[in-house]
């Protein structure tokens, strides 16, 4: 389900029907970013987590009956890594190996990777990475001050995107809010101009600090013709994945921690009184700790003890459970599994990875949609003769497979489908193109070191084919 903010069309038809008053440019900035302020929350909680930085961590200390912080109870928080394991999963089998571009022209192919750069594959995997996290992050395309285009990672918590249509595929402006020194900068993209503001206790101020200019084109030549920021979307919905599952580590997090609290307090024993006179139980526990021992004044008085149980086989059930959800939920694959043994097969392997294809197929549908966007700039800025929809975008999921099942299809797909084909589902294949010269390479090594079967060297056979050239 796409996300149902209204548009600003149908926005601002509605100021104007309720308030017979258009907004101003400025008006409009400062509601979007009020209404964004509000999101982030959302965008950081999935970071948050990535950094082992849980719910549990900020809950308030338990508390005794009297409403008091003991601070002498255990109080331990453990976490878990799971939300952070199963984001870098999903992202490194999308894109743990570089992505392939494939164009008829081969040299189309080689403009784009060498503007894209050798460092393009780490970005991708970076964006993808707080994507997950967040819902949805973005990439701005920019010319530098040597003319070359880069690329810049916009984090969503200040990345304010005013689409044009409920579906979130076309953009009639954006916004970019972030906190230089003391001030909170704001940028107003359109097609052609950025407007350059500071924002100042809910005010717009004009922003003359860039060469006293608060307006400009793209870049110092002129403008791209529509908004350079693309969105990199974990789903339709542009939610974290951490919310499919959020719940269950909190529980797993909240058991675990509870059951070493308990740990620690087996160490200690429940003493039962009987005929204390004094009813002040932290008095009493003070008492025990300093001095290992308490007094009473009744001849039938005394303490007896209770030793503390913990229930580890029940929390052990309970933990199985909660992990068996997590990795059901947030469709990963659980290679501490046994169900499939040491040594799965092809078929094994298939079902093992079901679940990660499904989540990893959603992802790069959004990934491909974003990178040929990206294209665009790349062909545009270096006038590549080719149209960005053209370039087939392909991603070389990282599965662990049956080695020797895939050399022997190889091997009985010859004569089958093309030779090319083969080679290149080829397990220990990597580059088709470097694969397919290397083989043309020893080809021409083993027929020069070959008889020739007219009687003449090499040097006549090269000749001779020479003459039929010319």
């Amino acid at each position: 389900m796409y996300p149902s903010e209204p548009t600003q069309t149908e926005i601002f038809n509605d100021i104007i029907k309720n308030n017979n008053k258009p907004e101003t440019l400025e008006e409009m900035i400062i509601r979007y970013i009020k209404a964004h302020q509000k999101k982030i929350p959302n965008f950081e909680i999935g970071q948050k987590y990535y950094d082992q930085e849980p719910d549990i961590i900020r809950d308030p200390p338990s508390r005794d009956a009297t409403g008091k912080v003991d601070p002498l109870k255990p109080d331990e928080r453990l976490i878990t890594n799971f939300h952070a394991n199963l984001v870098d999963q999903k992202v490194s089998y999308l894109v743990g190996k570089p992505i392939e571009f494939k164009y008829t022209d081969n040299n189309v192919i080689e403009q784009i990777n060498l503007a894209l750069g050798s460092r393009f594959d780490d970005k991708l995997h970076s964006v993808l990475t707080h994507a997950s996290n967040k819902g949805i992050e973005w990439i701005h395309p920019y010319i530098d001050e040597e003319g070359e285009l880069k690329f810049f990672r916009v984090p969503a918590e200040q990345a304010v995107p005013i689409w044009k249509d409920r579906e979130h595929e076309k953009l009639e402006a954006f916004i970019r809010f972030y906190k230089i020194d003391n001030d909170m900068k704001v940028e107003y993209w359109d097609e052609t101009f950025i407007n350059y503001y500071i924002y100042d206790n809910g005010s717009l101020i004009r922003d003359y600090s860039r060469n006293l200019k608060s307006q400009e084109t793209h870049f110092s030549t002129g403008s791209w013709g529509r908004i350079p920021f693309i969105p990199f979307k974990n789903n339709d919905a542009e939610r974290s994945d951490l919310f499919m599952y959020k719940t269950q580590i909190d529980a797993y997090n909240r058991r675990l921690s509870d059951t070493a609290n308990m740990f620690k307090e087996s160490n200690e024993l429940i003493y039962v009184l009987t005929n204390y006179d004094d009813t002040d139980l932290s008095e009493f526990k003070r008492n025990m700790r300093h001095y290992g021992a308490i007094k009473v004044s009744n001849v039938d008085g005394g303490v007896d003890t209770i030793e503390i149980k913990v229930p580890v086989e029940n929390t052990e059930k309970y933990l199985k459970m909660l992990y068996e959800n997590i990795m059901l939920f947030g469709q990963a694959v659980d290679f501490s599994s046994d169900k499939f043994g040491s040594a799965p097969s092809g078929v094994a392997l298939e079902f093992l990875y079901t679940n990660l294809n499904l989540k990893a197929d959603k992802l790069a549908r959004k990934t491909k949609v974003a990178i040929q966007e990206l294209l665009w700039y790349v062909i545009e800025h270096h006038n590549l003769k080719v149209n960005h929809k053209e370039i087939d975008i392909s991603f070389n999921y990282n599965k662990v497979a049956n080695t020797e099942l895939q050399v022997q299809m190889a091997q009985s797909s010859m004569g089958v489908v093309s030779h090319e084909t083969v080679i290149e589902n080829h397990p220990f294949v990597e580059d088709l193109e470097a694969e397919l010269e290397r083989i043309q390479n020893e080809r021409y090594e083993l027929n020069k070191q070959l008889p020739s079967i007219t009687g003449e060297s090499d040097e006549q056979q090269e000749q001779h084919r020479d003459n039929n050239t010319e």
